[in-house]
């Protein structure tokens, strides 16, 4: 199956409303039952071809659908990934650390505890257990998930979840 166009997967937010229009309901609908070429699409979904063509478009782009080729392909994994992540911020408590994600990237670094811990451990999981990363990587991987990338890695240290050698020219997941 093809990637999404976007490495981060949408959340379930994101998911609903790419789904509450409805041509884009039914052009992925028609995805789901086999279609695959915009013109297949808009047969299916009884679009036109322009209405197909908007709404596979913006599809791809929100990371639910994948393109290759002439070809478009439901991404399957993408509502698992959503509901996994959803659940693991907001938990049993709905304590709100899911708000803090948008599009699979980061708003903004919570100042309350319980939320900056939970929100810093989804973080944390881009960086495998006993890798060492130099200090450029961990800056890359941090601006994957937050522009103020500076912030974001001060803040996995102080957190304790990555730890940061005696010069700071690597770091290392705790």
């Amino acid at each position: 199956m093809p990637e999404p166009a976007d490495a981060r997967s949408p959340s379930c937010g994101d998911l609903a409303g790419l789904l509450a229009e409805p041509a884009r309901l039914a052009a992925f609908a028609a995805l789901v039952l086999g279609a695959g070429t915009v013109d297949e699409v808009a047969e299916a979904a009884r679009l036109t071809r322009a209405d197909a063509t908007r709404a596979l478009h913006r599809l791809v782009d929100g990371g639910l659908v994948a393109r290759e080729g002439g070809r478009h392909a439901p991404v399957a994994e993408v509502f698992r990934t959503a509901v996994r992540a959803e659940a693991r911020l907001g938990g049993a408590s709905g304590d709100g650390a899911g708000a803090y994600f948008r599009r699979g990237r980061l708003t903004a670094v919570p100042g309350e505890a319980g939320v900056r811990s939970k929100v810093l451990a989804v973080v944390a999981d881009s960086f495998a257990p006993g890798e060492v990363y130099p200090e450029a990587k961990v800056n890359a991987l941090c601006g994957e998930w937050f522009d103020d990338w500076v912030t974001l890695r001060r803040a996995l240290v102080d957190e304790g979840l990555l730890t940061r050698s005696h010069g700071g020219e690597a770091y290392r997941r705790a």
